[in-house]
């Protein structure tokens, strides 16, 4: 979906109620937004607030959400970050996390794989933004420890770094349980999936980082630039992202 040179690339769209809980939020938006020479939206809560940031997805470059809000559930998550990161027609970053995170100061962005057919995706999203940042990119793959297994818990690792073939970065195969890993290895500014099961779940719950949900629009999906490659017809604001297949 390319641009012309007349067409303004779409915005990063925060959701800002004016609250303390929003200003981490719009923060980390407003430098993301920087960082991709993209223009910055704030939307105001609505009556309606899942449906009317859908739509805004539609024309929207990332969606960047707090992960508290004044309408939190029990455990404190906003109850908007989990139908926003299933369903939402853009990126939706999910901001919460140490201080050290929200500052960028590890240097590293992590791409959490899970062996499924959207691992490309996350691969690509997160060396793009590694790149971006001049950050260290980690490909992270967590399996739960068991006795006896007829699956090979290196695949979906050894598929990863053929994917990035030519792009440095540093794999781990973590042998515990997603939310365990994403504990664990929390030296990270970003954390990037496109997985919207178990895994996505313990990283919008667990993560000490900003979590980047991985979308894809059907342009992108005809057209996929393979990381380390660059897109002689794309523009910085043409770098978007869509809707997830269904669980």
């Amino acid at each position: 979906m390319a641009l012309d040179a007349n067409t303004a690339p779409p915005p990063v769209v925060v959701l800002d109620d004016g609250s303390p809980r929003c200003a981490e939020a719009v923060r980390w938006a407003t430098a993301h937004a920087a960082l991709l020479g993209a223009p910055l939206e704030r939307h105001r809560p609505t009556r309606d607030a899942v449906h009317d940031l859908m739509l805004v997805s539609t024309r929207a470059e990332v969606l960047v959400v707090g992960h508290r809000g004044v309408d939190g559930t029990p455990l404190g998550l906003n109850r908007l970050v989990v139908p926003l990161a299933r369903h939402a027609a853009c990126d939706v970053v999910v901001v919460r996390g140490t201080p050290e995170a929200l500052d960028g100061r590890h240097h590293r962005v992590t791409a959490l794989v899970t062996g499924g057919a959207l691992d490309d995706l996350t691969l690509t999203r997160a060396a793009d933004l590694a790149g971006r940042r001049g950050a260290d990119l980690r490909v992270l793959h967590a399996v739960p420890p068991l006795a006896v297994r007829a699956d090979r818990p290196d695949v979906p690792v050894r598929h990863a770094d053929r994917v990035l073939r030519g792009v440095r970065h540093t794999s781990v195969l973590a042998r515990m349980h997603p939310h365990e890993a994403v504990t664990r290895y929390a030296d990270t500014d970003l954390l990037v999936l496109a997985d919207r099961g178990p895994t996505a779940r313990a990283a919008l719950y667990h993560a000490r980082c900003p979590v980047l949900v991985a979308h894809r629009v059907p342009a992108e999906a005809r057209h996929t630039t393979r990381p380390g490659t660059a897109d002689p017809q794309s523009t910085p604001g043409d770098r978007r992202a869509g809707s997830l297949g269904g669980q």
